[in-house]
């Protein structure tokens, strides 16, 4: 299931909040490359740089712990409003990710330590089926951010 759609929300202003989503399942083992041009696609026409690519970043190390450290296929769903970017990878499997301290002798391992330095915040919980960690990612006040028409 892929594709993004775009909503008008009411706000107490009668401008019209705006909100975008998107949802996407992968395979265990797929490369987050089509995820992220997926990301791109929806994000570039209404945030800011540093925003879009503070974004792929976590949306990658979210996608590559599913497929690096669970057995199950994954799904990857995205909320975009004007304050902020909700990112949230579902999987299958009930181990909660677990944030290593860096070991210079070790290869991997930092994904969750970019994502909590990345995003304003970041956690867990538990679904019926597995799990989700979400992640925040803040749109600078003010940024020139344009809802998609």
């Amino acid at each position: 299931m892929r594709g993004a759609a775009a909503r008008r929300l009411p706000d107490k202003s009668g401008e019209g909040e705006w909100m975008k989503k998107l949802r996407i399942r992968f395979r265990h083992g797929e490369p987050a490359a089509s995820l992220r041009h997926e990301v791109r696609s929806l994000l570039d026409p209404v945030c800011p740089p540093d925003t879009v690519e503070d974004a792929l970043l976590v949306t990658s190390e979210l996608v590559q712990n599913v497929t690096q450290h669970t057995g199950s296929d994954g799904e990857l769903a995205m909320t975009v409003t004007s304050n902020e970017v909700l990112i949230e990878v579902f999987d299958g499997d009930r181990r909660m990710p677990v944030r290593q301290k860096p070991d210079a002798r070790r290869i991997g391992g930092r994904g969750l330590l970019l994502v909590s330095a990345t995003a304003q915040q970041w956690g867990t919980r538990m679904q019926p089926a597995g799990k989700v960690v979400w992640a925040r990612i803040a749109v600078p006040a003010g940024a020139d951010t344009r809802a998609a028409a």
